[in-house]
């Protein structure tokens, strides 16, 4: 056999994937009693395991905002081009089910006038290990938790990479203060794998 034709055919198998983070990334944990304490009092915590981030907390409010605000997240620093690429891949698993997460990416444009530009897209996943899979081209633009017109994302300078959970995209009967659970995979990354 001619061992270029091998080759050719080897790199045909090989599989489309970059990774984006992993269990050993440098993850900071950041919610509205850090951010902006006056609309939230909540809590969270990272562990991580072998093969899996544990991303675990409250999300509770202060008096008189009636548990309408509050947020928690995990955030990864990155610095990739993603254009290549049709969809972020991961698995998860929520100790409750029906509780909705945001996978949030930043680009260059992040610092605005009026607060941080992100690019989010929500998920919701069971109690079992679900794979979760995110088009790039999905993913909306927000400041402060409202849709904003004007900006897309630019994959070509992807900053940050961040797993999030927000109180007001939530049911609106789901608990007050509320206990959230996130598994997440040991490597989260993008591919073009329909």
């Amino acid at each position: 056999m001619n061992s270029s034709f091998a080759s050719a055919q080897i790199s045909n198998f090989e599989d489309p994937r970059l990774t984006l983070s992993t269990v050993e990334a440098d993850w900071l944990i950041k919610t509205d009693k850090t951010e902006r304490p006056q609309v939230g009092s909540s809590s969270a915590t990272l562990l991580k395991a072998e093969d899996e981030l544990q991303f675990q907390g409250e999300l509770a409010a202060i008096a008189g905002n009636e548990g309408l605000v509050g947020f928690a997240f995990v955030e990864t620093p990155l610095s990739l081009d993603l254009s290549a690429y049709k969809y972020i891949e991961f698995y998860a698993k929520s100790k409750e089910p029906g509780v909705v997460y945001t996978l949030t990416l930043k680009d260059e444009q992040a610092q605005q006038d009026t607060g941080t530009l992100t690019f989010e897209q929500e998920f919701v996943v069971g109690t079992e290990w679900t794979k979760v899979k995110l088009p790039l081209n999905h993913f909306r633009a927000k400041i402060r938790g409202r849709i904003v017109d004007g900006f897309q994302l630019d994959l070509q300078r992807v900053r940050s990479l961040s797993f999030q959970i927000n109180r007001s995209n939530q049911e609106s009967n789901s608990p007050i203060p509320l206990q959230f659970a996130l598994d997440i995979g040991s490597e989260v990354y993008v591919t073009n794998q329909d």
